[in-house]
């Protein structure tokens, strides 16, 4: 026990001890959240939730949202106070978990979108791992205790909990070290069902990507791993266990260090600090801009968390296309626009990683919901879900929901972005090609589209490789795949063969599988 508690005072202190090594770039771990997750993690199931979900199940949705209704501003002793009351958020956890939740709060103070009667406080301590907190948390729950007077608020304010930890040193073979966080996190859990009268939601956090770290701190598998901890926990809430408040996952954290996830989130070298663990000043503020999505989205956070608006009116779904062609015919995981009235009550675009709720407003395709580039009262432009469980489109906004539409699924739906009718095309060095500075023969040029469409790993279907024709001439395809950090666009890197016509409107298409995109123009010099 006394080396566990060593260990965990050096979280903080070792951070200068130790360099990244910047070389461990990727695991080949799938995110839990994965749409395509294998069949297991050495033999287990991965998702957010039971069965593999990752939403959370009916039941679990409406008794997260019964509690979410009841969390109201309260005076000192915890009575109802709507005039003069707060609503207290607390963090508790590690060096991390108070890293992160700092800049959350910095970002959060300048949103006005924040409710008013809302109060963040700081609980997470730096050295403070789960086992040593476990093991013996007096100090640690009188820092607290300090910290909340030092916010004007009171025990009996504290309704919402984010909760993040890991074990520090950890070397138990998986599944036993996740079992041992599994355990402690519950017990923490239970400290904090009976310090805090009025709490009732508690979100969870794993870690953030461990690859670079250069020591044995938290490194992965462990970082990975610990999301199993979370996930079992919350599974273990959901079954029935009698004496764990209502559990749920906030923002899930980790990717595969510069592997994007769907929503583009990656975690790159710089994002860490210099012993790989902690997140430095840029990893900071990545997961308080996700901290502060994930809240001001959730449903059962967006009630009691932002700023109470007049009633939105009833949103309508008209139609759903591609974003690049125009065309009703889409496919999962591209972007496409979807028109209507009353989607958003402001324009707004969002920031990587992209969010599923912007606004107040949602979009779930076959009940999943959709990454949101893009809401304003008469469009929307999202990424349609990699694995929607149907065609029928959804719009909510706050409580309101629009009738369902169907929106035209396909496998292949290519479309190549444009503006004016002239191809989104760069150089090979990036500069865009135009008029003034066309292509040239013998050029490996880049250009962009939508609509690829997914394969499933798991599946025995081969890749479909693109066709691309220039003035009419088929041409060599360098790559083709995913645009770097842009998720739903997708790239092609074609060579320009000395065969192809020379002018300012030298028509260019892709295809896939005798699908065929809208034309486009590029300049070929």
């Amino acid at each position: 026990m006394r080396v566990g508690v060593i260990l965990a005072g050096l979280f903080v202190a070792a951070q200068g001890l130790w360099a990244a090594d910047c070389a461990r770039t990727q695991t080949g771990f799938l995110p839990l959240d994965d749409p395509f997750f294998p069949r297991n993690y050495l033999g287990f199931r991965g998702g957010l939730y039971p069965d593999g979900a990752n939403q959370r199940p009916a039941a679990h949705e409406a008794a997260g949202l019964r509690l979410a209704a009841e969390v109201r501003p309260r005076n000192a002793a915890g009575a109802p106070d709507d005039s003069n009351g707060r609503i207290v958020l607390l963090s508790i956890g590690m060096s991390n978990a108070t890293q992160e939740f700092s800049a959350f709060q910095a970002l959060a103070a300048r949103d006005p979108e924040i409710n008013p009667s809302l109060t963040l406080v700081d609980g997470a301590q730096g050295g403070w791992s789960a086992d040593r907190l476990v093991a013996d948390g007096t100090a640690y729950w009188a820092t607290v205790d300090q910290r909340l007077r030092a916010g004007g608020v009171t025990a009996a304010q504290v309704q919402a909990v984010w909760l993040k930890e890991a074990d520090a040193g950890p070397s138990r073979r998986f599944p036993e070290d996740a079992r041992q966080l599994q355990g402690e996190l519950r017990t923490i859990v239970l400290t904090l069902r009976s310090r805090y009268p009025n709490l009732r939601l508690v979100y969870l956090a794993s870690r953030i990507y461990g690859g670079y770290a250069a020591s044995s701190l938290n490194p992965e598998p462990y970082a990975y791993q610990s999301g199993f901890a979370v996930k079992w926990l919350i599974e273990q809430q959901i079954q029935g266990d009698p004496e764990l408040p209502w559990l749920s996952w906030g923002p899930y954290l980790w990717a595969d260090g510069t592997e994007a996830r769907p929503d583009g989130l990656m975690w790159n070298c710089e994002d860490l600090a210099e012993d790989g663990t902690h997140p430095s000043v840029a990893g900071r503020q990545k997961v308080a801009r996700m901290l502060l999505q994930f809240f001001k989205g959730d449903t059962t956070a967006r009630p009691w968390f932002a700023r109470r608006g007049p009633a939105p009116s009833k949103p309508a779904a008209l139609a759903m296309v591609n974003a690049a062609s125009f065309a009703p015919q889409v496919t999962p995981g591209s972007i496409a626009t979807l028109y209507g009235s009353d989607l958003a009550p402001w324009a707004v675009s969002a920031e990587l990683p992209l969010p599923t709720s912007l606004a107040g407003t949602r979009v779930l395709v076959g009940g999943v919901p959709a990454l949101l580039y893009y809401v304003s009262p008469g469009q929307v432009n999202l990424v349609l879900p990699k694995a929607p469980l149907g065609a029928e489109v959804i719009v909510r906004r706050e409580s309101e929901a629009s009738e369902p539409m169907s929106a035209q699924l396909a496998i292949y739906a290519p479309g190549l972005f444009a503006s004016g009718g002239r191809a989104a095309a760069l150089h090979e060095d990036g500069r865009p090609i135009a008029p003034s500075d066309p292509a040239r023969h013998g050029e490996t040029i880049q250009l962009f589209f939508t609509g690829a469409g997914v394969r499933n790993p798991l599946s025995l279907r081969p890749d479909i490789l693109p066709v691309v024709r220039i003035g009419g001439v088929s041409v060599p395809v360098d790559y083709s795949g995913g645009a770097p950090g842009y998720p739903g666009l997708d790239q092609i890197n074609a060579v320009v063969l000395p065969e192809v016509p020379t002018g300012d409107a030298v028509p260019v298409t892709i295809e896939f599988a005798a699908e065929r995109s809208n034309a486009a123009w590029l300049s070929i010099g």
